[in-house]
């Protein structure tokens, strides 16, 4: 998978995580009443997260020669996304009684929805001029 090049093909990505973050972040909110945070907020602050978490991973991948897209990959993103998902859920929602047991079921869907969303971003990537990864 490449990485860099066009800051199109970064938007591209961004643009549809973004959207599936946002809309992850629409059924959390009716899962947890007590959030106030707007969707679009943490949308945009899991697609952070996963940008910066992101480059790490393909740093690791290029030094541990993990080719992207392989079961290899994703049993690397697995602990990744994980802790994403959970920093996100402890920010936004799980504040001030966490609860493990939810918690980690959360992230366990959130890391589902991260990888079905690389199918449409990643389309989007190579249909359109660029290639990156984000997390």
């Amino acid at each position: 998978m490449a990485m860099g090049g066009d800051a199109l093909g970064l938007l591209y990505f961004c643009g549809i995580k973004f959207a599936g973050y946002t809309a992850m972040a629409a059924v959390l909110r009716r899962r947890y009443p007590g959030a106030t945070a707007a969707s679009w907020r943490v949308g945009l602050a899991r697609t952070v997260i996963g940008l910066a978490a992101g480059m790490g991973v393909m740093l690791l991948t290029a030094r541990w020669h993990v080719i992207t897209g392989t079961p290899a990959f994703y049993l690397l993103l697995l602990p990744v996304r994980l802790a994403e998902w959970l920093l996100v859920l402890w920010w936004f929602y799980e504040r001030p009684g966490w609860r493990w047991r939810r918690a980690l079921g959360w992230a366990g869907v959130g890391y589902v929805w991260s990888c079905l969303l690389d199918v449409p971003a990643l389309a989007a990537v190579f249909l359109q001029p660029g290639g990156v990864w984000v997390c």
